[in-house]
């Protein structure tokens, strides 16, 4: 008998035991507003979390998240303070979290992320405006996770290093996949009022960056900064962003980002108002 064909069952035996753990452990946890509390399971649309952040408690490798129509606030969920400008959705390694949906859907096709918005806020104290009190960044970015079909605003990272870049998005080391989404009416001290990123490759696609802007003099990337960041940027929108350079997006310390079939309008600065 060949020795290979007692071999290869051995193989195939240990695969499926190493793959078990993962496929068990890979799930889909539900996310609704409209529940009157946080007290369901998570683990389907009638039992849906009331807060994102409690999802993300939850949340393992492998999984998605499902988030319905309406707003969430980073300071409401499971361990949050209440106006806590430190708090932020931080995205896990390999979760992926989509919004769109009405709730109800039993596919990912079946959302709609753009009439059925699903809104990821800063506005802490829910005034309608950027302010003091608004959260320094509403989302920070983690290796492999995605973020799908949301409204990014409200933040506002004027605070000391590191809350004083990217006020909708901070990716850190980190390379996310961002697609569908909307970053409007952030703000940022000096870096990335919609999103910064640093030391990071994310694949940003089919996203509008619209009205966010830099506050320092000599800051830059309205839109969009990259410091030592390799970006992959594709059919984006980036309009009516402001900083001193870079009204759209700002590159540098040797950053070379990869952009293609974006639009860039309406941005200002001082010195290259798109890029």
């Amino acid at each position: 008998m060949d020795p290979n064909t007692k071999i290869y069952p051995i193989i195939l035996v240990l695969l499926i035991l190493f793959l078990m753990p993962a496929m068990a452990n890979a799930g889909i946890i539900y996310v609704d507003a409209s529940k009157a509390d946080d007290n369901g399971d998570g683990l389907s649309w009638p039992t849906a979390k009331k807060y994102l952040q409690s999802a993300l408690a939850l949340a393992t490798s492998g999984d998605e998240i499902w988030v319905a129509q309406g707003t969430y606030y980073p300071d409401e969920g499971a361990g949050q303070t209440d106006n806590d400008r430190n708090s932020t959705f931080q995205l896990k390694v390999g979760v992926s979290i989509y919004g769109g949906f009405v709730g109800g859907e039993t596919s990912r096709d079946q959302r709609d992320w753009e009439n059925n918005q699903t809104i990821l806020s800063g506005d802490l104290d829910q005034s309608s405006t950027i302010n003091g009190s608004d959260a320094y960044h509403v989302v920070i970015g983690a290796n492999n996770a995605v973020l799908d079909g949301f409204v990014v605003t409200g933040g506002n990272a004027n605070g000391n290093s590191p809350n004083n870049v990217g006020g909708g998005m901070l990716n850190s080391s980190s390379s996310p996949m961002v697609t569908n989404c909307n970053f409007s009416q952030n703000s940022a001290q000096i870096y990335g009022g919609g999103m910064s990123n640093d030391f990071s490759s994310p694949t940003v696609t089919n996203c509008t960056f619209a009205q966010n802007f830099v506050q320092d003099p000599f800051g830059g990337g309205g839109g969009m900064s990259n410091s030592s960041s390799s970006p992959t940027v594709t059919n984006c929108e980036f309009s009516g962003n402001s900083a001193s350079f870079g009204g759209g997006m700002y590159n540098y310390n040797s950053s070379s980002s990869t952009v293609t079939n974006c639009t860039f309008s309406q941005n200002s600065a001082s010195l290259g108002g798109g890029m």
